[in-house]
C-alpha cells in the first residue's frame, strides 16, 4: 500500500519562509484538497514533496531515484504551456515513459493506458491534432490525460480545474474521486471551495505556509476559518449530495 508522508517540510524562497514546518500523512484512498489563499504555500509544498525544489524536512517520495519516483507519483503542474508541436496522442504517450526503456516501442499495455487516459480526459476526438493548436482548456485536459496515462498510485495536481468549463471541472473532480476510491492518493490544490467541499474526502487549509485546519470538508470549511483565513463570509449548507460552500461577501476590514 502506497502512502505519502511529509514531516517538518519547510521551504524558504527569496528570504521568505513560504512553507513552515508542515507535516502530513496521506493514505491510499484519500482525495485531499489543498486549499488556502494566494501565497499560502500550496504549490510550493507539493513541489517540495516531489523533490522538485530544495526543502528542509522529509518527504517519503522526494529522495527516491527519479525513475522510481515517476512510477509512484504523477505531477500535473499549474503551468499549462505545451512547448512541443506534437499530436495530442504523442504528448499523452509521454506519460508512459517511466514504465519503458528509452526508445522502446509502445506495448499493448501502453496503448491501452493512453487510450483510457484520453477517454477519461475527453480528448480522444482531437488525438491527431497538434497539442499547441488547442485552446487553453483543451491543453489542460491533454496534460491531465498525460498524468493519468502514467497510472501512478499518487497523483498531485496544482489547480487542475482552473482553465476548464464547469462540465469538465466536475468531470475532473469525479475522476479524482474515482481514483481515490480505487486506492490511489490524490493531492490537489484548489481555489474553488465548492468543488473542494463536494469531491474531496479531506481538506488541508494552509495559511502563511502553515496548516490552519485539517479534516473532513465540514470540519475545515467553517465560518470561522473562512473569515480568518480567506476574509470572506460564505453560504454553507449540508445537503444529501454533500456540502455546498459559496463565498458571498468580503469581510469588512
Amino acid at each position: 500500500m502506497t502512502a505519502l508522508g511529509l514531516n517538518g517540510i519547510s521551504v524558504t524562497l527569496g528570504g521568505r519562509k513560504v512553507v513552515d514546518n508542515v507535516s502530513l500523512a496521506i493514505e491510499a484512498g484519500e482525495c485531499v484538497g489543498l486549499i488556502g489563499p494566494n501565497g499560502a504555500g500550496k504549490s510550493t509544498l507539493m513541489r517540495a514533496a516531489l523533490g522538485l525544489i530544495p526543502a528542509k524536512g522529509h518527504s517519503s517520495i522526494a529522495t527516491l531515484p527519479q525513475r522510481e519516483r515517476a512510477q509512484i507519483a504523477a505531477w500535473l503542474p499549474q503551468s499549462r504551456e505545451i512547448a512541443w508541436d506534437v499530436t495530442v496522442e504523442v504528448l499523452v504517450s509521454l506519460g508512459r515513459a517511466p514504465h519503458r526503456r528509452p526508445a522502446a516501442p509502445l506495448t499493448n499495455e501502453d496503448d491501452g493506458a493512453i487510450y483510457e487516459a484520453m477517454r477519461i480526459a475527453d480528448v480522444t476526438a482531437f488525438r491527431d491534432r497538434a497539442a499547441t493548436a488547442l485552446s487553453g482548456g483543451e491543453q489542460a485536459r491533454v496534460l491531465l490525460a498525460r498524468a493519468l496515462a502514467q497510472q501512478a498510485p499518487i497523483l498531485m495536481a496544482d489547480e487542475p480545474v482552473a482553465a476548464l468549463d464547469p462540465s469538465h471541472q466536475i468531470a475532473t473532480m469525479e475522476t479524482f474521486a474515482r481514483l481515490a476510491r480505487d486506492g490511489c492518493i490524490v493531492l490537489t490544490a484548489l481555489h474553488d471551495l465548492g468543488l473542494a467541499a463536494r469531491w474531496c474526502t479531506r481538506l488541508v487549509l494552509l495559511n502563511n505556509g502553515r496548516i490552519a485546519a485539517d479534516g473532513k470538508p465540514n470540519e475545515v470549511l467553517t465560518p470561522t476559518n473562512l473569515k480568518s483565513v480567506y476574509g470572506v463570509e460564505a453560504h454553507i449548507n449540508e445537503t444529501p449530495d454533500g456540502l455546498i460552500v459559496q463565498p458571498i461577501a468580503k469581510v469588512a476590514s
